[in-house]
């Protein structure tokens, strides 16, 4: 079993190569940088403005290298900062009308890519698969 366990953390690190591999050249595409770059629109885009800290744990992402991240995509007209009406000390992030056609322009890409990759599950076992990696991720999280 314990070989077992092994052959499946180095698939997923085979894995994780293939997909920045193919993010990489996806993110390129519409003049982004990096695949991080990519889950952090994604992220604001789905929460609506949120706050650096919260997308810091959101995303995995450190604070320095979020800092960074959140500068270049401001720089390029992607997201806008704004305080925290609540707390002055917070700054929110939100996608500006850029940054939204941005994402759209990789939700094509990105859905051309997952029809091609996941053909070979039928929907109740993307469900499943959906389903195991995230109890992974969240187990992983809080180990």
């Amino acid at each position: 079993m314990e070989n077992l366990k092994t052959n499946i953390t180095l698939d997923f690190l085979r894995i994780s190569n293939l997909l920045s591999r193919y993010g990489a050249k996806m993110v390129t595409e519409v003049g982004l940088h990096s695949i991080q770059q990519w889950v952090v629109l994604r992220t604001i885009i789905a929460k609506g403005d949120i706050s650096i800290g919260e997308l810091k744990e959101e995303t995995l992402v450190t604070k320095q290298n979020m800092t960074g991240m959140i500068n270049r995509l401001q720089q390029a007209n992607l997201v806008a900062l704004c305080t925290d009406p609540d707390d002055k000390r917070r700054t929110r992030v939100k996608i500006t009308e850029e940054g939204k056609r941005v994402y759209e322009q990789l939700s094509s890409l990105r859905n051309d890519f997952n029809s091609k990759t996941y053909n070979i599950y039928n929907d109740q076992e993307i469900r499943v698969l959906n389903d195991l990696l995230s109890r992974l991720i969240d187990h992983l999280k809080e180990a």
